[in-house]
């Protein structure tokens, strides 16, 4: 065996500037892809402001929101009022102290509150809150 300087393998270098390039471009692209939602399932509520507020430890309530456009949506799911009384039904069954949240844009009609909170009371769900914001 001839381990002379002139047969030695050269040093293998790692170039790790394709690597360096690889991580900024997936860096890049999750930065470019990703949404910034600021309102749940896009829809954007107005809350009624009120001065007297209590604030409600969040349980197993069911937050169900009314868009100004009459839109209803359960837990950042849009729904019809068949589908939200399936919903309401599973979670009195589940737990017939289930608190509901409603969570209405003020611009929508009160007919329609009265119609969600009559369907939460009939399927035995008594306890409501109503959301509202901080006057500015």
């Amino acid at each position: 065996m001839d381990f002379s300087p002139e047969r030695r393998r050269p040093t293998l270098l790692l170039d790790l500037t394709p690597l360096i390039d690889v991580v900024f471009l997936l860096l890049i692209f999750f930065m470019v892809s990703t949404t910034f939602v600021q309102d749940a399932a896009g829809l954007k509520i107005d809350l009624p402001r009120s001065d007297n507020r209590d604030l409600i430890e969040a349980s197993d309530d069911v937050s169900v929101r009314l868009g100004a456009d009459g839109s209803v949506f359960v837990d950042d799911e849009g729904m019809t009022l068949e589908t939200l009384r399936e919903r309401l039904s599973s979670a009195a069954r589940r737990d017939p102290e289930t608190m509901v949240v409603l969570e209405a844009d003020q611009a929508v009609d009160h007919g329609r509150v009265v119609e969600v909170l009559d369907l939460a009371r009939d399927l035995g769900l008594t306890r409501f809150a109503i959301a509202t914001e901080a006057p500015e």
